[in-house]
């Protein structure tokens, strides 16, 4: 009995460990794509697991990434955070899968596999809206600055 108590601590510090190292571990942006008009495309190492983390590493970088990449004054800008995934490929060598392009990458490997980790939706008169595509969940920003739990849009998923 001692021993499974044991092993069963040694597993849980084990678990902790880890996950304390993976959501400490700083989140690289590798590259960044404004169209200069409604959206920003951000390709990242990795986000925190969860969406509480996700949400608050965006907030916290929300307002140099306006002032680095601003977009047009229209009604709401999109920003979209992609998981680097196995890297930067050729759209003829993977044909099938849903990739996104950048225009601005002058080599033949300039495309990324769509695997969006957050997608955040900034409107001019209304609350911010952010999207978590693991989950079914949509999260509102109040203009109190609180998260709201959301019923996903019509569509959605």
């Amino acid at each position: 009995m001692k021993r499974k108590l044991s092993k069963l601590l040694l597993y849980l510090f084990l678990i902790g460990g880890i996950y304390n190292l993976w959501t400490l571990r700083p989140v690289k942006v590798l590259y960044v794509y404004s169209d200069a008009g409604w959206t920003v495309s951000m390709v990242v190492d990795h986000l925190p697991w969860t969406d509480r983390d996700k949400i608050a590493w965006y907030l916290a970088h929300r307002d140099e990434l306006k002032r680095k990449y601003p977009l047009f004054d229209v009604n709401w800008q999109t920003y979209y955070v992609t998981d680097i995934g196995e890297g930067f490929t050729n759209y003829e060598k993977s044909p099938h899968e849903d990739l996104r392009c950048y225009p601005t990458i002058h080599t033949e490997n300039n495309c990324i596999v769509k695997n969006y980790l957050l997608i955040v939706d900034e409107y001019i008169d209304s609350n911010t809206r952010l999207y978590v595509p693991d989950s079914d969940v949509v999260y509102q920003l109040t203009p109190e600055n609180k998260l709201e739990v959301m019923p996903p849009p019509d569509g959605w998923r």
